[in-house]
């Protein structure tokens, strides 16, 4: 019996405390936003806080040849990654802070935002 709990115990001590990052956790909630811009205006600025456990997706319209830049303001455990409308992850745009590039298709695009603990942030996107 004795044999049993200390392999017990050596299982939960290799396994237990697996540390994964936000890109990898597949158990996250995904909350998401629609975004939308002012009348007339090119960018807006959003302020919020995530909590470990959760992603928050915004998603909103862009046509091909504009240019987006997006910056996450917030700690070093939070970061984003940009999905275009068909063609998945835009180049450059994984797990960054900051990422400025010219569209390659209109649709529906997205801005998936992962943490590793909770933190607040600010996302800024301006669309030109």
């Amino acid at each position: 019996m004795h044999k049993f709990v200390f392999i017990l115990f050596l299982t939960f001590a290799a396994f237990g405390s697996i540390n994964v990052s936000a890109q990898e956790r597949e158990q996250d909630q995904e909350i998401n936003y629609s975004v939308r811009f002012g009348r007339g205006k090119t960018s807006t600025s959003i302020a919020r806080r995530i909590e470990l456990g959760t992603s928050h997706n915004y998603s909103f319209a862009a046509k091909k040849g504009q240019t987006m830049r997006v910056t996450l303001t917030t700690g070093n455990a939070t970061s984003f990654t940009i999905f275009s409308p068909t063609e998945g992850i835009l180049e450059n745009a994984d797990g960054v802070l900051r990422w400025t590039g010219k569209l390659p298709e209109s649709g529906e695009y997205s801005i998936l935002i992962g943490t590793d603990r909770s933190a607040k942030y600010t996302l800024e996107i301006s669309i030109k």
